[in-house]
């Protein structure tokens, strides 16, 4: 899988561990301590590493709070998310990463609610040793999946200033719509102009859920050569694909950025 994206034209590419919080992985695996924990990581990262080469960029993927409970995508952490121990959820995970010589950045993806993407925010060098970017969980009409605006997302970085860790990279949109990921990019380059921003949209197609298959969207409003143009336009410095989207699209992608570049 690594070398079809690799051919592709794949310059970063990341773990295969969103789904992989200690949390998880001890109430739903063999795995119970966290030296057994650790040792998975490890495999899982050094594997990643002799497949992609030492050319490349690998990042370390970390899914959010609600992939546990499978709500990345509506961004419902409940009655109280103010009380929400974050940092104990993430700290196993970032322990391991941190520490890693194999990783070169550190990926927090899908992130759908305020609270969270506060908590992260707030953690300085000593939690969060390691470049970092965040993806967040936006709903089409370009809102958090929780319902906060990108006005609002602006608020909480410009609101923390000089106190804020010196590792956060870049932020921007994953797992979004194609078709709306242009303009949402843009909103959110309109209240961070000086942030970098990053994007990997779906593929774009539709789940049936009858017939339990994807299907091609009729809608597509872009290519991915327009798509990526405007990402450029709106300050993207990270570019690519997340759900359904193939070898074919990193190619076409890789294409466009080499374009516009």
């Amino acid at each position: 899988m690594f070398n079809d994206f690799l051919n592709a034209g794949a310059e970063i590419l990341m773990t295969t561990t969103y789904q992989t919080s200690y949390k998880s992985v001890s109430e739903n695996t063999p795995i119970k301590t966290l030296s057994e924990y650790n040792n998975l990581l490890t495999r899982i990262v050094d594997f990643s590493r002799v497949c992609i080469g030492e050319d490349k960029y690998l990042i370390g993927c970390i899914g959010p709070w609600g992939a546990h409970i499978c709500c990345e995508f509506t961004g419902d952490y409940g009655p109280d998310p103010q009380s929400i121990d974050f940092y104990k959820y993430f700290k196993p995970q970032l322990d391991n990463f941190n520490k890693s010589d194999k990783l070169d950045l550190i990926g927090f993806e899908t992130i759908p609610n305020v609270h969270e993407l506060r908590a992260i925010l707030s953690w300085d060098e000593s939690i969060l040793s390691k470049p970092f970017y965040i993806g967040l969980s936006v709903h089409e009409h370009g809102v958090l999946r929780d319902g906060t605006t990108m006005e609002e997302v602006a608020k909480v970085i410009k609101g923390l200033g000089d106190k804020i860790n010196p590792n956060f990279s870049l932020l921007g949109i994953n797992c979004v719509s194609f078709n709306q990921s242009p303009d949402i990019l843009e909103s959110l380059h309109q209240v961070l102009p000086n942030m970098a921003l990053l994007a990997y949209p779906n593929s774009g197609e539709v789940y049936d859920t009858e017939k339990k298959i994807w299907l091609p969207n009729s809608d597509k409003l872009n290519s991915w050569d327009a798509v990526v143009k405007q990402y450029i336009g709106s300050g993207a410095r990270i570019i690519g694909g997340c759900c359904r989207t193939s070898p074919n699209d990193i190619q076409e992608i890789s294409t466009a950025v080499k374009k516009y570049t």
